[in-house]
């Protein structure tokens, strides 16, 4: 009898499938519409609060003439009027750093370098706080970056006729927890949304659009120099040379210097110190010596913790082990997914090296677009033996 029931409810479920198939894409499209509705809500109504916000705030109210302690002030007020009573206490009193940067402007002001680097955001910040409420600014430019991504996903999804697969594109940006983007007042929504579209153009080749984004998503977050520099090397050996990764790794080497000196970044290593091994106080005067034994433990230290309390990491591992198995069962990638897949391993490799960090959120634009590689690999993988297949509308795939 449970045989019996176990068949008729499989029978059901294949009868369903069937029916619902040439509805697929419009079903995924939908989804992903949903996705990008529920995150925007969600990080609206649910923001997470983090002692960034404050740095962030400083950061964009700076203008010539204003003193530390208005800055300080600003910054400390604004979340104080916004934040929920105990967060604002967490946020100033649960460690003794958090006490010295509310009770001192001056130690608070040395941590602004930090912040500065992130021009984009800042600016656009210090922009739109002249026509809202800062605090609101800052939850504008989380929670409209990460609505457009998942908008972006699909148009990626779209194009390349695989948005019968969106479920999986959802479980990936789910796993990632990529709705704390939206939830956080960091760069990090931005920065997402502008790597994604600029990988998109590329995959599209649209090489003027590739160097306008990834350069504007540099000035978001910098560290994306190591992976434009590797998309444009990996892409010479792959012979779909991008020009517009050149032009806009060029323009970031160009860039770097200035723009971290102006803004009064501290350096490698001091900011290496502050992430891995304390936070200092302040960074008057503070300047330790570089020490090899330091950054190796800060390395494994990093790769215990992204196997311990992280997702990046085992995602990352899924998907190399989804791109062999594929490969070896003959999916065919074009030159320009393999680029994107060979510099995506190539620049987190390198960014590990460099400046190693466990948390996902710095990881998540590249693994977005390389699940995106691989999930759109499976369009025409056939789910249902003698369906029709309704992904193979786009005709072939250029080799290119």
């Amino acid at each position: 009898m449970i045989e019996d029931i176990n068949i008729r409810i499989l029978a059901t479920g294949e009868w369903l499938a069937r029916r619902l198939a040439p509805f697929a894409g419009t079903l995924g499209l939908v989804l992903l519409l949903a996705l990008a509705a529920t995150i925007a809500a969600a990080g609206w109504v649910f923001p997470i609060y983090n002692w960034d916000m404050f740095a962030y705030l400083a950061a964009a109210h700076e203008a010539p003439g204003i003193s530390v302690e208005a800055l300080h002030r600003h910054a400390f007020e604004t979340m104080r009027q916004n934040a929920p009573a105990g967060d604002f206490i967490v946020l100033t009193q649960d460690r003794d750093y958090r006490v010295r940067q509310y009770a001192d402007p001056e130690a608070f002001f040395t941590m602004l370098g930090f912040y500065r680097v992130k021009f984009l955001y800042v600016e656009l910040l210090g922009w739109l706080s002249d026509f809202v409420d800062p605090y609101i600014a800052v939850r504008l430019l989380s929670v409209v970056p990460a609505a457009l991504t998942v908008g972006l996903v699909a148009w990626w999804l779209a194009r390349e006729r695989a948005l019968h697969l969106a479920p999986l594109a959802i479980a990936l940006l789910l796993v990632c927890a990529f709705g704390e983007r939206a939830r956080s007042g960091t760069p990090d929504a931005l920065s997402t949304m502008l790597f994604v579209a600029a990988m998109l153009a590329f995959m599209a080749r649209r090489e003027a659009l590739v160097a306008i984004l990834l350069f504007t998503a540099f000035l978001a977050r910098p560290d994306h120099a190591a992976y434009i520099g590797v998309l444009w090397f990996v892409s010479v050996f792959t012979r779909t040379f991008s020009w517009g990764a050149f032009v806009a790794f060029a323009a970031a080497a160009i860039v770097y210097v200035p723009m971290t000196q102006a803004g009064g970044h501290p350096g490698w290593w001091v900011h290496f110190w502050f992430t891995h091994v304390e936070f200092v106080p302040t960074l008057e005067g503070f300047d330790p010596d570089f020490s090899l034994t330091v950054y190796a433990y800060a390395v494994v230290r990093v790769i215990v913790r992204s196997l311990v309390e992280e997702t990046w990491l085992a995602v990352l591992l899924l998907g190399c082990f989804a791109w062999w198995q594929m490969t070896l069962r003959g999916f065919g990638f074009s030159r320009r997914e393999t680029t994107v897949l060979v510099a995506t391993l190539l620049a987190m490799g390198a960014k590990m090296v460099v400046f190693p960090l466990h948390e996902t959120r710095f990881h998540l634009p590249y693994l977005i677009v390389f699940g995106l590689v691989l999930i759109c690999a499976l369009r025409d993988l056939r789910f249902l033996p003698g369906t029709r297949d309704i992904s193979r509308q786009a005709g072939p795939r250029s080799a290119a």
